[in-house]
């Protein structure tokens, strides 16, 4: 996956580990996964200037066809940095 503007890539790769992560059985540590994996891929997407990350990284979670706490975690602290961009 390469960023047409400035030729920065996010791999399917990399797209595909933040998609498959790994739950524990315990809500509160697989949350704080969620959220640990969501600022990273905020992070990634700002170094590489490629948003479009984000909408691979779901449709490959959609094809996983699993929703758990790491899960919820991450969506979490999507919505969270969102608002607080907006405030």
């Amino acid at each position: 996956m390469t960023n047409e503007i400035n030729g920065n890539a996010i791999s399917s790769d990399e797209i595909l580990g933040y998609a498959q992560m790994p739950e524990t059985g315990d809500y509160g540590a697989d949350c704080a996964s969620g959220r640990l994996m969501a600022d990273a891929l905020i992070k990634r997407m700002a170094d590489t200037d490629y948003t479009p990350a984000l909408a691979a990284l779901v449709s490959e979670m959609v094809k996983a066809g699993r929703w758990g706490a790491v899960h919820i975690g991450f969506f979490q602290r999507l919505a969270d940095r969102s608002v607080q961009a907006l405030a």
